[in-house]
């Protein structure tokens, strides 16, 4: 039996009064001009039923069981028996708002108007893949996710913007690896989610593992002694090693060394030997930590991830009232010693250069640091790029000297007042006199906003925007401009709002994910505000030395300051209110050549200590 999958048009779930109970129930708001609520009360059968009033604008149906809905649109696999009843419908009005996933692109079910399928356009239709999604049927049961199986989908709303990767599947299992290469949890798609141009190496690697293979009628042994030969085990994808000789690593949570030596949370240390993988723990490493020894620690007790100071993580397992309490790694670690198991450690390549960290120190007349030139010529007929360029046009002599630059680092906390002015009303689809002392929006998306009016009035313009409606900021001498997270993306604004009760007033700020936690794994835009030139310019710094792998000294900041400018890496951004943001392209290529540039052109040095 084939199964087809279906998209019926809605408005979403909302609690109306069953016309003969009263209750408040939750039913599917539909519109009445198609045939949407036809299809579905014919596909449900009596697990569906209409709850509309006589004086209601749209149909409401309260279905039994779990559905899925995605950018208001109910999915449901059905067969063909249950496709054909519901096109025998369809076929019968104006406007189906029913739609079927065929070769690869969504199409409106056949109405009075066309007898054959038609292809929805940018402006009708759902515009998503629903493939990698877990799709109910009306019988009520959702599918389960193919187990090993993880599926990409790519959101981009112009060729300009970043591209959003939406991952799907049995993610579950590797969650860990996921975080820790710059994915994060949408609690509303309920999946994990890339911003960047590609997906990292390990991300990708999971994608493109094929599922395990489960139909076989028989093991494998028995297969052999059916057929009478020797089978060959199936090659297993290559895992690769997460750290290599000389990586720098912290103490994941609290460990503690062979000879019992305590390495408490977020010491550093320095991978000083790899060993081939465990089937059952994976890769391990011999760390050598700072003013307390080397240890053979396994992969999941290392991070590469710099400690947050004052935090201490303990490992511990949650088990029943009652039940053993599972081993510990280092008990783990300590009987495959004892029963000789322990991997046999990896050999290096002789022909590899051997990590800084561990090489020998080189002669007095070689230099301990050596700079890589970049390439600042090209041939005839070839332009420059904006990076060579702006290498070539910024000069020594023209860079911002702030004696100040040092101490905007040192670690106190400063506190300085965003700019703020009255710069227009704030109506979405209502009107509560909300006022916008500050705005910016950079390609289209709303990255702040500064509002402040009474309360609920200021909620209701909070909860547009964390849905990815459009809230339109009126000035009085100018036209309205757009405020939005964009189509599709919600939730995507951390708060920060003061209520002042006396005066029945609610100041609130949202600021857009990309400012409050850049991506420093791909290629991503943040944003910094602009108080003063020393303020701006070390936290520039402070970006860059995060993105790139090489050293940023202090006395870099004013050529980062003018150069990342030429080459339009950093940019101002459309504000509004005063209020001055400048846009970063978290580029780590480009930043790193850059810096190599600037050190070849002799615009900057390094310093006398380094």
């Amino acid at each position: 039996m084939n199964e087809h999958i279906l998209g019926i048009s809605s408005y979403g779930s909302h609690r109306v009064k069953h016309p003969q109970t009263g209750q408040m129930v939750s039913a599917y708001k539909l519109g009445y001009t198609s045939a949407a609520s036809a299809v579905l009360l014919a596909l449900y059968d009596d697990r569906a039923r209409d709850v509309s009033s006589k004086h209601a604008s749209y149909h409401y149906l309260q279905v039994d069981g779990e559905v899925t809905v995605r950018q208001g649109y109910i999915l449901l696999k059905v067969s063909d028996d249950e496709l054909t009843r519901a096109e025998s419908i369809a076929i019968q009005s104006h406007r189906p708002a029913v739609y079927r996933w065929l070769g690869g692109a969504w199409h409106e079910l056949p109405s009075i108007r066309s007898a054959d399928y038609q292809p929805v356009n940018e402006r009708s239709g759902p515009n998503f893949n629903p493939t990698s999604l877990l799709i109910g049927t009306t019988g009520g049961s959702k599918e389960t996710a193919t187990v090993g199986v993880i599926t990409a989908e790519k959101s981009q709303r112009s060729e300009n913007d970043t591209p959003w990767w939406w991952l799907h599947g049995d993610t579950y299992p590797h969650r860990d690896l996921l975080k820790r290469w710059g994915c994060r949890w949408s609690k509303k798609r309920r999946c994990w989610y890339y911003i960047g141009e590609t997906l990292p190496d390990a991300v990708q690697a999971l994608i493109d593992t094929p599922a395990p293979d489960d139909d076989a009628p028989c093991s494998d042994e028995d297969a052999a002694q059916i057929l009478g030969m020797n089978l060959q085990p199936k090659a297993q994808p290559e895992i690769p090693h997460l750290f290599a000789l000389g990586d720098t690593v912290y103490a994941r949570h609290d460990l503690e060394t062979s000879d019992g030596k305590p390495v408490p949370t977020g010491t550093r240390g320095t991978i000083t030997r790899l060993y081939n993988r465990n089937p059952t723990h994976g890769w391990s490493y011999d760390a050598d930590f700072a003013e307390i020894g080397i240890g053979w620690f396994f992969e999941r007790e290392l991070t590469s991830l710099e400690p947050v100071p004052g935090i201490r993580v303990t490992r511990g397992s949650v088990v029943p009232p009652g039940a053993v309490q599972p081993p510990s790694d280092s008990e783990i670690k300590q009987a495959i010693i004892a029963s000789d198991q322990q991997p046999e450690a990896v050999e290096p390549d002789a022909d590899a250069a051997p990590p800084s960290d561990i090489s020998e120190e080189p002669p007095e007349d070689e230099p301990k640091i050596r700079i890589i030139k970049p390439v600042l010529e090209v041939s005839d007929g070839d332009e420059l790029d904006a990076v060579i360029t702006a290498v070539c046009q910024t000069k020594a002599e023209s860079l911002p000297v702030l004696q100040s630059v040092t101490s905007a680092q040192s670690g106190r906390r400063n506190l300085v007042r965003i700019p703020q002015a009255a710069c227009g009303e704030l109506t979405g689809s209502i009107t509560g006199n909300v006022w916008a002392y500050g705005w910016a929006v950079h390609d289209g998306i709303c990255i702040y906003v500064n509002m402040g009016g009474p309360r609920m009035a200021v909620e209701a313009i909070r909860a547009k925007l964390a849905k990815g409606d459009i809230v339109s900021c009126v000035p009085w001498d100018a036209p309205s401009v757009e405020l939005t997270a964009g189509e599709g993306n919600s939730g995507m604004y951390t708060a920060y709002m003061q209520n002042i009760p006396e005066a029945k007033f609610t100041s609130l700020i949202l600021l857009h994910e990309l400012a409050v936690q850049p991506n420093y794994g791909g290629k991503s835009t943040t944003f910094i505000f602009h108080v003063s030139d020393e303020q701006a310019m070390a936290q520039l710094r402070q970006h860059v030395t995060r993105l790139v792998k090489v050293p940023v000294f202090p006395d870099w900041t004013g050529y980062l300051w003018q150069a990342g400018q030429s080459a339009m890496l950093l940019r101002p951004t459309r504000t509004g209110g005063d209020v001055k943001l400048y846009t970063v392209v978290l580029d780590s290529d480009s930043w790193t050549r850059l810096l190599t540039g600037g050190l070849a052109q002799g615009v900057i040095r390094l310093p006398q200590n380094a």
